[in-house]
This record gives structure tokens, sequence and C-alpha cells, in this order.
């Protein structure tokens, strides 16, 4: 199991029944969300996390002085810290949150979703991508990443009518990686709407035994830009790169669920035919410009002559779109429940 397959194992979201009951002094946060009857989530990969309470979040990180209340207001606290392997919660810290949340429980608030989903098929026109020669066949990346894409947003359009399915490319052209990650970063959303990408592709190897499907997603490590100059001028250059920070961590944590919801889901729907390799983090251009939740999938190698066949029939590309498609979903159902 690799580090980011531990993160996700141990993600948690709580929800208890308990009756509420006042705390004085630090507390551990498991027994804070249990007495405040609050959801959890916390991924220890990223140090951050939320306590959610009917569709509104407080999200926090491990050591940061701030909390943000639904991505709209960030309140100075007492920074929460690890203790024996727990992470405990100062009395103002505990506070502030239980005051927000009792705020929101009589004004509402609206939840989030996904309101947007773009496929993006990999190479294009004149960038053939990896080339396989299999029994006298010649396989092209891009042409198995364009048929894969066409039955995944052909079965998310079915299913999601009102949400934009949007795609880099409909045919053999050539958009550049800046095209493609300006387009996704482009999509017109409304408030409390978000937006996920998925870059599809196959492998190659000079090794011909390599063989397997695999995802990845950007690198925890990588610091990258995601608020835009309109929020840096709202919130100001101090409270700017706060939100960055924790909003990079949220896509991050986001993209890790997203990525393993796929795998899974090729995992089902390929059985013994194909491998799993895992899922890993790397800064791929498309991954590491687009400021959303993104991963990039590789659906098995052309280069390997049993799994080169596999992959120039209709029928395989065919369980792999689903496989896609079903994972998006699962996403989907666990980002906006």
């Amino acid at each position: 199991m690799n580090k980011a397959e531990k993160a996700i194992s141990v993600i948690i979201f709580l929800c208890f029944v308990l009756s509420a009951a006042g705390a004085g002094g630090a507390q551990p946060l498991l027994e804070f969300a249990r007495i405040q009857k609050l959801g959890l989530n916390w991924d220890p990969l990223t140090g951050t996390g939320y306590l959610e309470k009917e569709g509104s979040y407080v999200s926090f990180a491990t050591d940061r002085p701030f909390l943000v209340y639904d991505w709209k207001q960030i309140a100075k606290v007492s920074p929460p810290y690890l203790e024996a392997n727990n992470l405990v919660l100062p009395e103002d810290f505990q506070s502030k949150v239980r005051s927000l949340l009792e705020d929101h429980s009589h004004t509402g608030n609206a939840r989030y979703s996904v309101a947007a989903i773009l496929i993006d098929p990999g190479h294009g026109g004149k960038d053939t991508g990896a080339i396989g020669e299999i029994g006298g066949m010649r396989l092209l990346e891009k042409d198995l990443a364009l048929e894969v894409s066409k039955r995944v947003i052909d079965l998310l359009r079915s299913r999601f009518p009102n949400r934009k399915i949007l795609v880099t490319r409909k045919g053999d052209s050539y958009p550049t990686l800046d095209d493609r990650v300006a387009m996704a970063n482009s999509v017109d959303l409304e408030k409390d709407e978000a937006v996920i990408y998925v870059s599809i592709h196959a492998n190659a190897s000079f090794n011909k035994t390599a063989k397997g499907y695999e995802v990845w997603y950007l690198n925890p490590e990588y610091r990258r830009t995601v608020v835009d100059a309109e929020t840096v001028k709202e919130k100001g250059k101090d409270i700017a790169p706060i939100l960055n920070a924790m909003l990079e961590e949220e896509f991050t944590t986001e993209s890790i669920i997203l990525a393993r919801k796929v795998y899974e889901r090729l995992g089902v729907e390929l059985g013994r035919q194909s491998p799993g390799r895992g899922i890993r983090p790397e800064e791929w251009f498309v991954v590491r410009n687009a400021k959303m939740p993104s991963i990039l999938i590789e659906m098995g190698f052309i280069t390997n002559p049993d799994e080169g066949r596999s992959l120039s029939g209709s029928g395989y590309l065919r369980r792999i779109g689903d496989a896609i498609y079903n994972g998006i979903v699962d996403f989907i159902d666990y980002f906006e429940r």
C-alpha cells in the first residue's frame, strides 16, 4: 500500500447521533465531532480536514491559526495541533466552529455540486502519442483515448443532462496543453459549483512485459496558485495566500479521492485481465495547471502484446469507458453527499 492509499484508507466520515454537550479546554478532534454531532473528514496526507453540518463546511489545517467557513469567511483561532497521534482542538477553535455552524442552522446553506466535467482525450492530430505494433496492427494512443472518451461523454450526458459535460477535442485535432488547461480553468460556474478534469491516455514502455492501468494525481508537495486575482483583491494580500494554501490542499485531497474511485472501478471492470499499478502522484502539465480536482488515467500499455490486443478491441475500450464513467459518478455522489 502506497502513501496515497494509506491516506485514503484513513480519510473518514463520521456522523454521530449522540446528544450535544459542552466541553471545556482543548479537545481531541474525534471527540469534538462526536459531541457536536458533526460530519468529519480528515486527511493526514495533507494535514487538512473539515467539519460539516447540513452542507456547511468549516475547513482547517494542522498548525495553522485560522479556519475557513464555506470558502467565504476566515476566522483567526489558535491552531489545532498533534498530540500523541491525536489532532487536538484548542478551546477558542471549538467555540468558533460552534458559532459558525450555529449561525448556519438559522440561515441555511446551499450544498456544493459538480456542475461541470471536462474530459480530455490525450494527444490528437499531429501528436499521435504512444505507438504500438501488435500482430501487424498499429495502435495510436490518440485514437484509443478518443474512443474511450466518447464513451465516457455519452454516458455522462445521458446520466447528467443538466450538467456541463465538456471535451477538449471531438475529433483528430490537436489542442495544445495550454489550450486544454485554459478550457478547464475558464468554465463558467455559479456560486457553490465545482468542475473536475479527467485526462485519458494509453501507456507505452521499452519493456514489452509492462502491463496494467494506473491513475495519476498531482504530487501534494507541488505548490501552485489556485485563487484568482479577484479573490486576491477581495480578500487582501495577507489573506489570499492562506485561502490559496487551503484550497490547494482541498483540490489535492479531492483529486486523490477521484483517482481512487476511478481506479477501483477499473479494477472491477477489467478484473484479472489487466493488473492495477496503483494511484500515483506526478506533476503532469494538465494536473498541475488545472485549478480544480484533476486526474490523468493510463488505461494500459499498447506496447504489451497481450494488452495491446485487448486495447485494439472496441468491446474492451467500452469496458474502460464504463469504468471511468462509474468512477466519476462515485466521486460525484461522495462529493455532493
